[in-house]
């Protein structure tokens, strides 16, 4: 019987050694846990899940065609029938800020993918290869850098008349150049650290030690930079679609939809207030998103 209780006893007392020791998490749960911390970080993921919802699923269910001109409806307040009412051609303006979230949306996150890419491929190999290599990349940073982008945009757009996907290149090749510069300090750092000086003495090849040893250590930098970019590039597009450089009408944007509304500001105010509004959400949702990450990647913060 005394023998059945000292194991009892171990049993009980190896489980609460069990239950007492320090929970090992890994670097990504320890990211998500300080994630969900961070109130506004939160709130910016939970705002842009409902903007992207409501793009989608709302130009999906919308019973009017953005670009249909009603001449009954001219300047129509908001009712039953048209919800925010209707623009100076009596098109729907729910359905158009539905529409115009599809394309200002697509722009900035397409620029934001491919700007990154970009940058990422000349940081990464200004920063692993260094000498003539690092000198030519970021010399050729520093000229894409003194370019004034506005005004260069501005000029191809009017000259051009630029396409959604037109407009995603332009914006990409002049939004570059952060990202690059942070990857190639990241890897200027990460190529000198044992374990990437252990894998070219085995042998590695610079390509598996670039894509499965330092990329890896430099994406949470390369995410958050991205998160950011895509409010400065909504912003981008916004701007050049109110100067008449970007998206062209009838096709609507945010940015050619606030354009439009500076003649019925008086009469309509919700044909500015609408559209401004969801850029204004959209890129503080994006803001917030970017600096709740960058908190949450940051490895030498308390788990």
């Amino acid at each position: 019987m005394s023998l059945f209780k000292s194991r009892k006893q171990k049993l009980a007392e190896l489980e609460a050694r069990v239950a007492s020791a320090p929970v090992v998490r890994t670097p990504a749960e320890q990211a998500w846990r300080r994630f969900r911390k961070n109130r506004l970080a939160m709130t910016g993921a939970g705002l842009l899940v409902f903007l992207v919802l409501f793009v989608v699923i709302g130009s999906l269910t919308t019973p009017y065609n953005p670009d249909m001109v009603d001449l009954m409806s001219i300047r129509a307040a908001p009712s039953a029938k048209h919800l925010l009412g209707c623009d100076d051609l009596g098109r729907d303006l729910l359905t158009r800020l539905l529409y115009g979230g599809r394309i200002s949306l697509s722009v900035g996150l397409a620029s934001a993918l491919l700007s990154m890419t970009l940058g990422t491929l000349i940081g990464t190999l200004a920063g692993y290869f260094g000498g003539w290599v690092d000198a030519f990349m970021m010399d050729f940073t520093d000229i894409v850098l003194t370019i004034p982008t506005l005004p260069l945009l501005m000029v191809v757009g009017s000259v051009f008349k630029p396409s959604p996907m037109f407009l995603v290149v332009m914006i990409s090749v002049l939004n570059w150049t952060t990202t690059a510069r942070l990857v190639r300090s990241r890897f200027l750092t990460l190529r000198t650290l044992d374990y990437a000086r252990a894998a070219r003495a085995i042998g590695a090849r610079n390509g598996r030690i670039i894509l499965f040893h330092l990329l890896p250590n430099s994406l949470g930098a390369i995410v958050v930079t991205a998160t950011l970019s895509v409010g400065r590039s909504i912003i981008m597009e916004s701007t050049l679609s109110y100067l008449g450089c970007g998206i062209n009408p009838p096709t609507a944007s945010w940015g050619n939809m606030l354009q439009s509304a500076q003649s019925t500001m008086a009469t309509a105010p919700l044909t500015a207030i609408a559209p401004g509004a969801l850029i204004l959400l959209t890129v503080l949702a994006f803001n917030f998103l970017g600096d709740g990450l960058d908190d949450a990647i940051d490895p030498r913060r308390e788990r």
